[in-house]
């Protein structure tokens, strides 16, 4: 890594394609040069995470007074049995946090623990190496087979600086001769510094051609820098990124890359322009191209001095002179991802002059509630806030009050669950008494006023800081344990997962006194202890006493999860159909064994020779006086079928109640009772005969999800049945009343 200079996250566009028809890109690889990462890790200090100055230095939310509240996706646990992992929030998931680069945290996700969007926390790196090129030092070599597109290569670790540290290290490095300076801008008033501490990724060289990118993720409550992938990287290829040098006293350099677009030379005023150019993921969420950007920078070249100060990190002009269209709804994420990590307050004022415009849409407004929206607007809010207080430009801090707070007052808000996660309320309440405007206030009044009225949707309270210690207690399997095909790169991160995460524990911790999955904890608003099952998200005021919980949730798919309505009468035809044939086999099949018991004893009684009547006497007197005690005698007495059954009818009306009680909102408590009475005496009369006479165990995992498969089962037929009754049902009913209104309407006349 040759820079002397600081780095900033954006990438340079590719040129233009030359007329004519493009030649095939073939990359140089560096598979003849040997190892020398051992060498390169001596020289500097090894960081596993980033250290830094403060608390504050880093975060997500700038200089925020409040407690951090994380972002939670909306994905479910989607755990592989064969494998021990929790596929949820994969690469194809759609997950909203890893759509808007936010990686999701044990216990506060629905999604479960260990799922597959916590890339940072895992340290889940590509294989790479160090290498020393020959007029670059030392640079990063990929070691993998393929490196796929948008994969994670490295975290950029180091020490996170304030700007007045950076500019003193700056000084002190240049005075003490380094050669190579390491700086990375995190946010304008962050630094990561890995000169002298900090990981393998301080090695990737630029390019003018890069083949990968750096980007910012939210993690927790910190903002943390990943190079990631901009297409496949094969095996020998260096990994470089686009260094975009800043202007801190630069002094310009000769660019190595070799690449056909090369602009020969890495900092110093001349490369200005080309280092100012946006984002690419800045520029998509603003809705302009890097050539359109070009474009007004040859335009405006001679004046662009004059307009903008040297020490900005982006071309302040351009952006000033976008002019924002409103937001269609596949914009949002990228638009959204864009506003939680921007510190630009220009780019901040144009993102949220997009969503002004899209005010009206209720499908955009939808989506922005979904991708974290609450919680970013509070965030931005809460800045704008603390700069009103600062005293500083009244006037536009006010303007863009106004538009947030129109902007919140059309999005949908049924229940206050996010409003309250995102701690809105207390932020628009500090601006409205702070805010000289009438207009701001009257707005915040109605804001308030109809936030005050929504009701709370009861969940069990998430965890309120982050902790990477094991779980007090681990969630069974919730997802169906069926392989999907998957891709080279994700069985690579599955086989990383499992080498980096402990094996998913079995079972779950028991609380004290408590039946298995239960566990009690306080409420901080009453006092008062309350009970939440684990597993069924049940909760209860009162002590569950001796409530059984239920086992692991069936395997999701077509009929299951609110989605029974997918199983059309013929498939379910042909599923009773194909069950009764199976049952009439079973039962050929054991009236040919019992055929060939009964021939069995007969032969044997055959071939037996009668015993002398004296000698039998004498084993009936014998056997009368060595006559066992009674107890004894009903010990050793084999049960019947009619008590086994009385047995497993008595331990399966433990679960099968319980197991169809989700049911009971749709079909009524009472055809609840029935269905449970139903299934209990069916599958305690299979059981029984199965048994042979012995009697029955506790149901363990295993014997638990084959019965509730079947009673899910039994319950996706009745169902189909159910719904067919109730609408022929209401549709006479319709009938009935369409003819009475007809009726009367005839006798009025």
């Amino acid at each position: 890594m040759t820079d002397s200079e600081s780095i900033d996250t954006s990438t340079t566009p590719l040129p233009s394609s030359l007329p004519g028809k493009p030649k095939k890109y073939t990359p140089q690889l560096f598979l003849d040069l040997p190892d020398k990462t051992e060498e390169a890790l001596s020289k500097f200090t090894q960081l596993e995470e980033c250290t830094y100055m403060s608390k504050t230095q880093g975060s997500a939310s700038k200089n925020s007074k409040r407690a951090p509240e994380f972002m939670i996706c909306d994905c479910e646990e989607e755990w592989d049995g064969e494998l021990q992992i929790n596929l949820a929030c994969g690469d194809d998931s759609n997950c909203i946090n890893r759509i808007t680069s936010v990686e999701c945290l044990d216990r506060h996700c629905k999604c479960g623990d260990n799922c597959q969007n916590q890339r940072f926390q895992k340290k889940q790196y590509a294989k790479v190496s160090v290498i020393e090129t020959e007029k670059k030092g030392y640079g990063l070599r990929c070691e993998e087979e393929t490196i796929h597109e948008g994969q994670f290569i490295y975290e950029y670790i180091g020490e996170v600086i304030n700007e007045t540290s950076f500019r003193q290290r700056m000084i002190e490095y240049d005075q003490s001769n380094f050669k190579h300076f390491y700086f990375m801008m995190l946010t304008p008033d962050a630094f990561i510094d890995a000169t002298i501490k900090g990981s393998l990724a301080r090695f990737a060289n630029h390019s003018c051609n890069p083949n990968a990118y750096v980007d910012k993720w939210v993690v927790g409550d910190k903002l943390r820098m990943g190079i990631f992938a901009k297409r496949d990287i094969e095996r020998g290829e260096e990994i470089t990124f686009d260094y975009n040098v800043d202007r801190y006293g630069a002094q310009s350099q000769p660019c190595y890359c070799n690449e056909p677009n090369c602009i020969k030379f890495l900092g110093g005023k001349t490369q200005t322009d080309a280092a100012l150019l946006l984002p690419q993921a800045i520029s998509e969420a603003l809705g302009v191209t890097p050539k359109q950007e070009r474009n007004w920078l040859r335009e405006n070249k001679n004046f662009r001095k004059d307009q903008q100060d040297d020490d900005s990190t982006i071309n302040e002009e351009f952006v000033k002179s976008i002019d924002t269209e409103p937001i269609e709804a596949f914009e949002v994420s990228k638009v959204m991802a864009a506003l939680m990590k921007c510190q630009e307050s220009l780019i901040m004022k144009k993102l949220i002059e997009r969503i002004y415009k899209s005010k009206n849409d209720s499908i955009v407004n939808a989506s922005l509630v979904k991708f974290h929206g609450y919680k970013t607007m509070s965030t931005i809010l809460e800045q704008l806030y603390q700069s009103l207080e600062e005293g500083s430009n009244t006037d536009a801090t006010e303007e863009l009050f106004l538009q947030i707070l129109q902007i919140l007052l059309e999005w949908p808000a049924v229940t206050k669950n996010k409003i309250s996660a995102a701690k809105i309320e207390d932020v628009v309440k500090d601006i409205k008494t702070v805010a000289n405007d009438d207009q701001v206030k009257e707005l915040s009044e109605q804001l308030l006023e109809r936030w005050s009225k929504l009701e709370m949707a009861y969940r069990i309270p998430l965890h309120k800081t982050p902790s990477t210690n094991e779980p007090e207690f681990q969630r069974t399997s919730r997802s169906p344990e069926k392989e999907s095909p998957r891709t080279q790169h994700q069985q690579q991160q599955i086989q990383q997962q499992q080498q980096a995460s402990p094996a998913r524990a079995t079972t779950t911790r028991e609380s004290s006194g408590l039946p298995p999955n239960w566990h009690s904890t306080l409420d901080p608003a009453s006092g008062k202890y309350y009970y939440y099952n684990s597993e069924t998200k049940e909760t209860s005021w009162d002590r569950p006493l001796g409530a059984i919980p239920l086992g692991p949730k069936p395997p999701s798919g077509p009929g299951l999860n609110g989605r029974m309505n997918k199983y059309t009468e013929q498939d379910l035809a042909k599923r009773e159909e194909l069950r009764l044939h199976r049952e009439k086999e079973q039962k050929l099949r054991a009236l040919k064994e019992q055929e060939r018991d009964i021939q069995k004893i007969i032969e044997m009684s055959k071939s037996s020779t009668p015993q002398p009547e004296k000698k039998i006497k004498t084993i009936i007197e014998s056997d009368v006086k060595h006559t066992k005690p009674k107890d004894e005698v009903k010990k050793d007495k084999p049960k019947s079928e009619k008590t086994i059954e009385n047995e497993w009818k008595h331990i399966l009306a433990k679960h099968v109640p319980n197991i169809l009680k989700k049911f009971e909102h749709e079909i009524g408590r009472e055809n609840v009772k029935g269905c449970a009475k139903e299934l209990v005496n069916s599958i305690a009369s299979s059981e029984s005969k199965r048994s042979h006479g012995e009697s029955p165990k506790s149901l363990d995992e295993k014997k638990l999800k084959k019965i509730k498969a079947h009673c899910y089962s039994f319950m996706d037929k009745f169902l189909v049945k159910f719904r067919s009754k109730k609408r022929k049902h209401d549709e006479e009913h319709s009938d009935e009343s369409k003819r009475a209104k007809t009726t009367n309407g005839t006798n009025s006349d």
